[in-house]
């Protein structure tokens, strides 16, 4: 299925009452329930092999098709283990993500994620940002104009870099993710987005141009999302089996309205016979001076070692605002797939100048697709 390319438990009722309406049953809930149900549905696929069912016409990635309604239902989860310096050990249950999608045959298309956040962790962390919460990540609606040129209305993935539109952690190789993948802009923008193709410029150009007046759809608390913002990525093909990216965005983040901020970025991917390199390079300008600055680089190497194990390493530098020194980090880490849509990872992450208590140790997971 293409999209992927965009891409709790409830407490028993004592028995001498009734269950509650559904009318009271919170968002929250319904969507615990239905990914559940999603991911035990999954898990047994997966026991029983990664081929397909065929009266229901599901495979394990690919999401499940409800009938001929046209909507269809797919996500992921998932599990993490990590023992970082000055940390005990923690195990988690980090994500359970749901995609809802539609597409008829006409020209709309319908698209969303909900994502319940650290869903379960021992010991408990009270670090911000790892409490429990039910996110929106994607809901947009696409109308394509023609074959190659399409308008989106809503909340979706800001496009720039590759790793943020291929955010899913199924999809991407460890379970640490860049900094300058996640300190330098807002990850998601609510507005509006023209995105497709230019067959006939440099054999094929993808574009996306967007922009946002704020209002972000349930905004998550602990980040800092779009006050108003214009941006554009360009993308070319690069040599054989390549690509080339390049990112602009100029914008101000609703904490910080009296900054403006402009951004420029590249990125580019190579992959030939299962190995890869990647790279991401971010400068993000402030007008309240050099010191505000922020910038960021990475480099990773995948190599295979055998047909499911890869072997993956990648180095970063990152320079937070106000920071006299760029922190240097380094990951050398493990991918095995057991199948296409089930991905066991461990690495060994490391640091010098750690003056924004980036990640050292340990970290594992366990990511299924369904």
């Amino acid at each position: 299925m293409k999209v992927w390319n965009e891409a709790g438990t409830r407490q028993e009722h004592e028995k001498s009452g009734p269950p509650p309406p559904t009318s009271c049953l919170s968002l929250r809930a319904v969507v615990l329930r239905l990914a559940a149900f999603v991911l035990a549905f999954a898990c047994a696929q997966a026991a029983a092999g990664d081929g397909a069912l065929s009266d229901i016409n599901y495979r394990l990635g690919e999401g499940l098709q409800l009938a001929d309604t046209g909507f269809s239902l797919g996500g992921y989860a998932t599990a993490s283990f990590e023992h970082l310096r000055h940390a005990p050990a923690r195990t988690a249950l980090d994500n359970l993500s749901l995609f809802v999608w539609w597409q008829g045959e006409s020209r709309w298309k319908f698209f969303s994620e909900l994502d319940y956040e650290n869903v379960l962790a021992t010991p408990v962390s009270d670090r911000e940002g790892e409490t429990r919460y039910l996110a929106l990540e994607r809901l947009y609606l696409d109308y394509a104009i023609t074959d190659t040129t399409t308008i989106r209305a809503g909340k979706f993935l800001t496009p720039i870099g590759r790793w943020n539109l291929i955010h899913a952690t199924p999809l991407v190789w460890t379970t640490s993710r860049p900094l300058v993948t996640t300190e330098t802009f807002p990850t998601n923008a609510t507005g509006l987005m023209l995105n497709g193709t230019l067959p006939n410029v440099a054999h094929g150009t993808e574009y996306s141009l967007y922009a946002s007046k704020g209002g972000e759809l349930r905004p998550n608390p602990v980040l800092d999302p779009f006050y108003e913002a214009i941006g554009a990525h360009v993308a070319f093909p690069l040599l054989t089996d390549g690509q080339i990216g390049f990112s602009y965005a100029a914008f101000e983040q609703r904490k910080t309205r009296d900054e403006k901020k402009r951004l420029l970025g590249v990125d580019f991917v190579w992959t030939r016979n299962r190995y890869e390199i990647s790279g991401e390079g971010i400068y993000r300008f402030s007008d309240n001076g050099s010191d505000w600055d922020e910038k960021g680089a990475f480099g990773q190497l995948v190599v295979p070692l055998t047909a499911k194990l890869y072997a993956v390493g990648r180095y970063e530098l990152y320079r937070k605002a106000q920071e006299a020194q760029a922190t240097r980090l380094w990951v050398a880490g493990l991918n095995y797939r057991v199948t296409p849509a089930i991905v066991l990872k461990a690495e060994w992450n490391g640091a010098t100048h750690n003056t924004i208590d980036a990640p050292e140790g340990f970290m594992s997971s366990l990511s299924l697709l369904f």
